[in-house]
């Protein structure tokens, strides 16, 4: 059986062509980056954005918002995550 394809997979592949459009994507990737790592590691903590709020003493709408990647999260704010998820903050630089 033939797999249908998405209607938003041929959009994107689609709007990928378009260089203007290619590079607004790729200069949110690492906001994208980010989001998905504090995802993965309320995840691996087990954590639901509610606990981990309460372990961070602020509200779930504000972990949803910096998981969206809406509310870009301070460094203050992102070893509050690491802590409240048993993980150690690392920031590094890579080359481009």
């Amino acid at each position: 059986m033939k797999k249908m394809k998405r209607v938003s997979d041929i959009i994107a592949k689609k709007w990928m062509k378009n260089p203007e459009f290619r590079e607004a994507y790729d200069a949110l990737e690492p906001e994208y980056a980010l989001a998905g790592a504090l995802i993965e590691a309320r995840q691996k903590a087990k954590l639901s954005q509610g606990e981990l709020a309460k372990r961070m003493h602020t509200t779930q709408p504000m972990v949803a918002r910096m998981e969206s990647g809406r509310q870009p999260p301070s460094t203050a704010t992102l070893l509050k995550v690491a802590k409240a998820t048993g993980t150690r903050l690392q920031i590094r630089f890579v080359e481009a």
